[in-house]
C-alpha cells in the first residue's frame, strides 16, 4: 500500500510540473501574474486585482511623474513587496523561487529616503544598490543578470531614473568640452534612444517570450514640460521605445499635502498622490487611483482604502461606526482586519467594473 500511495503522489506531482511547464513555456496566452505595489487601490488600477494584483511580473513597467510625487517610493515599495513575498508566491507560470536579486540602479546617485528605518536593515542589506557609469553599462548589467537567471531564481531591477543616465559618448564629449572650455554642439544624446530601441529592449523581449526568465524591470521617468497649444502639456523622455516596449505606464502626481500640529507648530506629515494608468497590456488601461504616502513609513495602504471607501465621511465597519480615523486604523491593525478591508475595497471596485461589463454583454454577439 505504501508503494502504491507513493507512486500515486509522484504521478500527481509530475502532472502538476507538466501543467506548470506547459503554461509557462508553450502557451502564449498564459495568464500574467503580478507583484504587489504595496497599495490595494493602486493594485486595482494597475491590474484589476487587489490582493493578488499590482505590477506585471516578468514584464516592464514605467513610473512617470514630477518631483516629490512618489516615483522612487513606489519603486521602493515594489522592491520591499518583492523581498517579502516572492518566495511565498504559488505561481503557475514560474518555478518556485528559491533565490532572488533586487538591483536598484540609482543614476541620480542619492537616496534621500531613510530606507533602513522604513523597511529594515535586512532589506537594505539584501538590495544591490548600484550606480552604473553610463546608459549602456546599465543596460548591459541588466541583460547579464537576467540572462544568468536559473530555474527558481528571480530578478527585480529598478532604473532610477531613465533620464539620469547619459550615453558613454555623451559623457565623454561633455568631459572633453569641460577640459577644453568649449561649448557642446548638436548634442541631443540620441545614442540613448537608439541603443534602447535597437539593442536593449529587443534583447530582453527575447527572454520575456513565453516567460523564459523571471525578470521584472521597473523604469522611473521624469516629467518634462511641452510647449504646445493643444494636446498634453507634459511628456517623458525616452522616445518611442518606452511607448512600445513597456507593459504598464503609470503617471503619478501629487494632489494634496496633509498637515498636523504638534506642540503648537504645523508640519506636513503625509501627501496624497494620484496615479493614472496611461498604458497597460496586462489589464484595462486608463484606470485611476489615489494613495497616501506617510513620511518615514511609506505607502499607507489602510488610509488609502479608507479614503476610497468612505472619503471624509463617517466610517461604518462590521456594524460599528467610527468617527475618528486613527482610532479605526488602530482597530483594524489590532484585530488583523486588513484582509477584510481589502476584500471590501475589491468588492466596490469590481461592482463598478462589472456594471460596464454587463452593459457590453447586452450587445449582440459578434460570433
Amino acid at each position: 500500500m505504501r508503494k502504491i500511495k507513493r507512486r500515486g503522489e509522484e504521478e500527481k506531482d509530475q502532472a502538476k510540473r507538466i501543467k506548470r511547464e506547459i503554461l509557462r513555456r508553450d502557451d502564449p496566452d498564459s495568464p500574467v501574474e503580478f507583484l504587489n505595489s504595496g497599495c490595494t487601490t493602486l493594485n486595482l488600477a494597475l491590474s484589476g486585482k487587489g490582493q493578488d494584483g499590482g505590477w506585471g511580473r516578468g514584464r516592464i513597467f514605467n513610473i512617470v511623474g514630477d518631483g516629490s510625487s512618489g516615483k522612487t517610493l513606489l519603486a521602493l515599495e515594489a522592491s520591499f513587496g518583492f523581498f517579502n513575498r516572492i518566495k511565498k508566491i504559488k505561481s503557475i507560470i514560474f518555478p518556485k523561487v528559491k533565490k532572488f536579486t533586487i538591483c536598484f540602479d540609482n543614476g541620480e546617485g542619492v537616496m534621500d529616503f531613510p530606507v533602513k528605518k522604513m523597511y529594515g536593515k535586512k532589506f537594505y542589506k539584501t538590495v544591490d544598490w548600484k550606480r552604473s557609469p553610463n546608459f549602456e553599462s546599465m543596460c548591459r548589467r541588466f541583460i547579464r543578470l537576467s540572462t544568468a537567471l536559473k530555474k527558481g531564481e528571480a530578478l527585480l531591477y529598478v532604473i532610477d531614473s531613465w533620464d539620469s543616465f547619459q550615453s558613454a559618448k555623451s559623457k565623454k564629449d561633455f568631459m572633453e568640452s569641460v577640459q577644453k572650455d568649449e561649448e557642446l554642439k548638436g548634442d541631443y544624446d540620441l545614442a540613448v534612444q537608439k541603443y534602447a530601441s535597437r539593442k536593449f529592449f529587443p534583447n530582453f523581449c527575447d527572454k520575456m517570450d513565453h516567460n523564459q526568465v523571471d525578470a521584472t524591470l521597473c523604469i522611473i521617468s521624469q516629467v518634462r514640460a511641452r510647449i504646445a497649444r493643444f494636446g498634453k502639456t507634459q511628456y517623458r523622455a525616452g522616445g518611442k521605445a518606452l511607448d512600445f516596449y513597456t507593459h504598464q505606464v503609470a503617471w503619478i502626481r501629487e494632489v494634496e499635502r496633509m498637515t498636523k500640529k504638534k506642540h503648537g507648530e504645523g508640519r506636513v506629515y503625509s501627501i496624497k498622490s494620484h496615479a493614472k494608468v496611461e498604458r497597460s497590456k496586462v489589464a484595462k488601461p486608463f484606470r485611476e487611483s489615489e494613495f497616501i504616502i506617510l513620511y518615514d513609513y511609506g505607502l499607507d495602504n489602510l488610509s488609502s482604502m479608507i479614503d476610497y471607501l468612505w472619503g471624509k465621511g463617517k466610517i461604518t465597519f462590521h456594524g460599528t461606526e467610527f468617527n475618528n480615523r486613527l482610532q479605526f486604523i488602530k482597530y483594524i491593525e489590532r484585530n488583523n482586519f486588513e484582509g477584510d478591508l481589502i476584500h471590501k475595497t475589491e468588492k466596490r471596485w469590481n461592482k463598478v467594473e462589472e456594471a460596464f461589463e454587463k452593459e457590453v454583454r447586452k450587445r449582440k454577439s459578434r460570433y
